[in-house]
């Protein structure tokens, strides 16, 4: 049926737990039209939170991924997981910042890119709802995407630890990445108003970069941003990767600056899609409050855990998100299949619960090391 703000409704999921509005054990969202246990998205909220600090991404890619298992209609749980990016995203980039992990200068030049391509991404997802398969379409881009970024990762670490000449963290794409640092694209200088000739070509200190053109990160700002609008991932868990692996920026400096740059995507997105009332502000609210605690634990783990163990445990967490997006599409098809789409939503959050249990265990052990060796140091 038709509800406002979503002209076609999402096929029925057989989650566990789902009950008509009213019912004690769920919680009935008048935007969305759809009745969820508060209790999930709390979860939910907690683990996007952790995973958004430690990770450097907005979280869309559980948030939305999530939101779909649980039965919430595929454009609001964009407009939704783009709202909730957005204020976890300003919390833990503070964190980040103050940790000195934020280049500001990358993060800037990518935003003259990433604005037109979450607009464009907007109409595009209008025109798919218009034609009744805005669900479909979401869930195999997003099958594809994770599918493609988490093998690719496990990949490159697997790849790194059967070098034993590699350097200590390095990235498979190291040579790659230096020459895209090195390529020159034209025009070489550009004429500004009051300011005259000015290069193309910055100098990024903080990402460890000497000189790069400034339409790399341009072109790589718009590719995000359409596909954070498309999908209403935040775009992170496609930058966080393209920075480290194609620009050669820093582990932890990657996770600061998609951060950063995640604010304004999850800023403007949440925008347009609540001009077309596609978002719902009380699930929004709920997860928000529950990601601001998990927010703590993920951003102080990265001053711990190695970047090698973070990128590992990226790649793992990203693929456990393509299988249960994959294992709710195939539910779809057949009433026989039902039972599809409550395994999704188990392996979703068994796969987020025990990323924040790691990491959180990965802390508390270097801590620890750390206290023994301080009364040695002294």
């Amino acid at each position: 049926y038709s509800g406002p703000g979503c002209s076609v409704r999402w096929p029925p999921f057989s989650v566990p737990g789902r009950k008509l509005p009213g019912t004690p054990t769920n919680m009935w969202f008048p935007n969305a039209e759809v009745t969820v246990n508060p209790a999930l998205l709390l979860l939910l909220g907690v683990m996007v939170g952790t995973l958004s600090g430690f990770f450097g991404v907005g979280g869309g890619f559980l948030i939305t991924g999530g939101l779909l298992v649980f039965g919430v209609p595929p454009v609001f749980a964009v407009g939704t997981g783009l709202a909730l990016i957005m204020g976890s995203s300003i919390i833990n980039t503070l964190k980040h910042r103050h940790l000195g992990n934020v280049d500001l200068r990358l993060g800037l030049i990518m935003l003259v890119g990433t604005i037109p391509g979450v607009f464009f991404a907007e109409q595009l997802n209008s025109t798919l709802e218009e034609a009744g398969i805005i669900g479909p379409v979401i869930r195999y881009v997003y099958i594809v995407f994770l599918a493609v970024l988490g093998g690719f990762i496990i990949y490159d670490h697997l790849k790194q630890r059967r070098n034993p000449v590699a350097a200590a963290g390095e990235i498979s794409t190291a040579s790659l990445a230096r020459r895209v640092q090195g390529m020159r694209i034209p025009p070489h200088a550009i004429w500004l108003p009051g300011l005259g000739r000015v290069p193309t070509y910055v100098a990024l200190p903080v990402s460890g970069i000497d000189q790069l053109s400034v339409f790399i990160p341009v072109i790589v700002g718009f590719s995000v941003g359409f596909f954070a609008g498309l999908l209403g991932a935040g775009g992170g868990f496609l930058l966080m990767p393209v920075l480290i692996f194609g620009m050669g920026v820093p582990t932890t400096v990657a996770i600061g600056t998609d951060l950063f740059q995640i604010i304004v995507t999850g800023s403007w997105g949440t925008f347009v899609y609540a001009l077309s009332h596609n978002v719902d502000p009380l699930m929004a609210i709920i997860m928000l409050g529950a990601a601001s605690i998990g927010s703590q634990l993920g951003t102080a783990a990265t001053r711990f855990v190695e970047p090698a163990r973070i990128r590992i445990l990226y790649g793992v967490t990203i693929m456990g998100g393509c299988i249960s997006v994959a294992l709710d599409q195939v539910s779809t098809y057949s009433d026989s299949l039902d039972f599809l789409s409550t395994l999704a939503s188990v392996i979703l959050l068994s796969v987020a619960g025990a990323m924040c249990l790691i990491v959180a265990g990965m802390m508390i052990r270097a801590k620890r090391e750390r206290k023994e060796l301080a009364p040695a140091d002294d």
